[in-house]
């Protein structure tokens, strides 16, 4: 680490606070309620004020910046009006719907809003009293309906005030905890002592792109320790650099869990003022998931935010909030795990999560980072996922067998929006040339589709606005209504990095998409707000196809970080009169389980085999087990629908029992994230180069690829195959007392432009 910084602890200075911020913290009541209920979006709700503003006087001012400082805090926002010939402050609400329908708590924080805007404008007006107006908006039918009170000045001083020193009191605790954070990161030691030669080149590079608030592109070889050599200077720049939160984002469970298990490495000491959060899917978190998440129906919903001051002052003096220790909170307060991680996200040092929770379309993440002003460190894990996850993120899919499901769902009011929306979709399908594929591909985005899409989501939210228990919530038609505000949201960002196509499959089976295929625009523009990343995996070569469809800046800093492993440990062969080519498998068969048989024979021990696909593992399964029948080899195989529990236990066999043959399939779960060391492996054969199949949509993705930088076939097949190959065989090779082989069974491993893709230190 470079020693020579100053620390900057000191000059971290507390951000101002939003009102928003303090009413949410210290005045929110009642239960949760996730139920739908339609709301105006942003751009709807800033029309919704203006249209309310313009009907009040010419002196009238609108978007009044207030701003006042309670015990060293600094509390600032903006009051939407304030009329001088009343002597009025107005809190303008846009809805939809009925007025007796706003739930009593979210009128509490309407009300404690205006009223902290009241007291800070006469605080800095001097004012003994002042009048304050909610002013509800109704936008279906432009009404208006107005509540009004008055206050003296000093009534709304003691009710500000009352709020204020619960946030400041949880403030000072915050205060103290990071002064002693930084103290500790001063003196934390890196828990092996010394760093080997290849993490400390990582280790660096991470450190000096926080100093510089910069990207780092690390390759770093499995094996490499790369997730304590990410963490640890991440860590230690919090100190000395304008970093103040730590997003490990990853892809995969696994690497949550080996994150987890590293941070509790760094930080083993139970005393520790380092506070970390696991942040789970809430259908993974959901303790009763066969009620539904509101306070009427369920217990952990049940006066959620009566019950969230006292778990959340338990939740911040525990070191590593996992999902068992909220499931453990969630006991003991019965307040729901999930809303309650969502909190301790505001409060804590590390967050570990699946990557959507910054890069998807309004992450959780991405709007703490703008809200409280932070300057986190994203440390990306397994990056090389990242480039499909950000495709998948960015796509919006629409079914029609869910549209003509939905349309039978639906009440006769909503019949004639879905049929719009149907015949919209048949006068596209005439378009199309009668010759056309499976696959067609559409020049611009349908417009008269979309304006169908609009209506019924339109009119589907009216008619909930109306009847809010109505029972097609439980339906296909919910369904499809946020498929198709999906699919609003991504024609909304539309632009030359996607394309629109129909999978024509079988009759009224239609499957129409807008589809990201370079996601590099979209995630620069979330990545923007970070101070500064390492985006790391094993597999990052070429540098330029992931700097390219990654979006990371011009100026980042690309290092390939040496292998901690010899050549000696891997024995590498290339089966080089092998094909297994789509139209060569069945004539592989046989040899391929000739060499899998014979070097079980000559290396008794684990080993897995990778396939292209299910059918070809199949095929090969039937042969392996004729010829294991007098054999001490047991099979395990990846089947099509394993859930979390089989594939634990597929994976704890290899560290049990000895001679098991593992089938799977390569890209698949097993094939990266799975650390079988020492004799839990010692062996892998990859029967495939892992090229993505040929399809229309890959073909077309090809030509997009090959229009934009010269490479389709590799940005398209290539190199995405070979990812996944040298993901695979980084299953056998764990540690450096580790030894085994790896047998690549094909002959186009041998060629130039593929050998020169696989991993320097394999001898070929």
């Amino acid at each position: 680490m470079s020693a020579g910084h100053k620390p900057v602890a000191a000059t971290k200075k507390m951000k101002s606070v939003a009102i928003k911020t303090l009413v949410e913290f210290a005045a929110k009541t009642g239960s949760l309620d996730r139920r739908f209920t339609p709301a105006p979006t942003g751009q709807e709700g800033i029309e919704g004020h203006q249209k309310v503003t313009a009907t009040r006087p010419k002196d009238y001012q609108t978007e009044v910046s207030l701003i006042i400082t309670y015990d060293s805090i600094t509390f600032r926002g903006r009051a939407d009006g304030y009329d001088p010939d009343a002597h009025c402050i107005e809190e303008i609400k846009t809805f939809y719907g009925d007025l007796d329908r706003i739930p009593e708590n979210h009128r509490i924080m309407h009300w404690a809003q205006a009223r902290c805007y009241g007291w800070m404008y006469c605080a800095q007006h001097q004012c003994d009293e002042i009048n304050l107006s909610l002013i509800y908006f109704e936008l279906a039918t432009e009404t208006e309906y107005r509540l009004e009170e008055t206050w003296q000045a000093s009534e709304l001083q003691d009710y500000f005030e009352q709020l204020a020193q619960k946030y400041c009191a949880w403030q000072a605790q915050l205060n103290q905890r990071q002064q002693q954070l930084h103290q500790w990161l001063e003196h934390l030691q890196f828990p092996y002592g010394e760093m080997h030669a290849s993490q400390r080149v990582m280790a660096e590079a991470v450190y000096k792109a926080a100093a510089m608030g910069r990207v780092v592109l690390a390759e770093a070889p499995t094996g490499t320790g790369k997730t304590l050599a990410a963490l640890f200077p991440a860590l230690k720049s919090i100190p000395r650099t304008s970093v103040d939160k730590i997003f490990y984002l990853t892809a995969k469970t696994t690497g949550k869990q080996l994150a987890l298990e590293n941070i509790q490495l760094l930080a083993s000491d139970a005393a520790t003022p380092l506070r970390t959060l696991e942040l789970t899917a809430q259908e993974k978190s959901c303790l009763e998931p066969d009620k539904k998440c509101h306070g009427d129906s369920c217990p952990y919903a049940l006066d959620f935010y009566s019950k969230l001051e006292t778990a959340r002052q338990a939740a911040f003096g525990i070191p590593l909030l996992d999902k068992k220790v909220l499931n453990q909170l969630a006991d003991q307060f019965e307040i729901c795990p999930f809303y309650l991680s969502m909190e301790m996200s505001r409060w804590v040092d590390i967050v570990v999560a699946d990557v959507n929770y910054f890069f998807d379309g309004t992450p959780l993440l991405l709007g703490l980072t703008n809200q409280f002003e932070w300057s986190p460190y994203l440390l990306v894990d397994e990056s090389h996922n990242l480039i499909e996850r950000g495709r998948s993120m960015y796509s919006a899919e629409l079914r029609r067998a869910d549209l003509l499901a939905a349309k039978k769902a639906v009440p006769t009011t909503l019949k004639k929006p879905l049929e719009k929306v149907n015949k919209a979709w048949l006068a596209l399908l005439k378009t199309f040339p009668e010759s056309a594929s499976d696959l067609v591909h559409i020049d611009i985005l349908p417009e008269k589709l979309g304006h169908t899409l609009i209506d019924f989501t339109n009119s589907y939210s009216e008619f909930l606005q109306h009847n809010p228990e109505h029972s097609v919530q439980e339906t296909i038609a919910q369904e499809f209504f946020f498929a198709a505000l999906n699919y609003q949201r991504i024609a909304e960002i539309f632009d030359q990095d996607f394309c629109v196509d129909m999978q024509t499959t079988g009759n009224k089976e239609e499957i129409l998409t807008l589809r990201n295929l370079i996601p590099a625009r979209q995630l620069a523009a979330r990545l923007s707000f970070a101070h500064s990343a390492c985006f790391f995996s094993a597999t990052l070569h070429p540098a330029h196809y992931y700097q390219t469809l990654l979006g990371l800046p011009e100026d980042s800093v690309h290092i390939k970080v040496p292998s901690p492993f010899s050549a000696h440990q891997l024995d590498v062969k290339i089966a080089n009169n092998l094909s297994t080519r789509y139209k060569d498998r069945q004539a592989a068969l046989d040899p391929l389980c000739d060499i899998i048989q014979q070097q079980l024979q000559k290396s008794p021990g684990n080993a897995l085999v990778f396939f292209s696909s299910y059918e070809f593992l199949q095929q090969a399964e039937q042969q392996l087990r004729k010829r294991f029948i007098q054999q001490d080899i047991q099979l395990l195989v990846q089947s099509r629908r394993m859930n979390e529990q089989d594939r634990e236990n597929f994976i704890a066999q290899f560290n049990q029992h000895n001679n098991l043959l593992g089938l799977a399939v390569l890209g698949g779960v097993f094939s990266e994230g799975v650390d079988l060391a020492g004799d839990a492996l010692k062996g892998a054969f990859i029967a495939t180069l892992g090229l993505p199949q040929i399809n229309p949509v890959n073909e077309y993705l090809r030509s997009v690829m090959q229009e934009q930088f010269g490479q389709g076939y590799d940005f398209t097949y290539t190199y995405p195959g070979i990812q996944k190959v040298i993901q695979a065989a980084g299953r056998v090779i764990r540690n450096q007392s580790d030894s085994g082989y790896l047998w690549l069974l094909d002959q186009r491993f041998g060629q130039a432009q593929i050998r020169h893709l696989l991993p320097d230190w394999w001898e070929l």
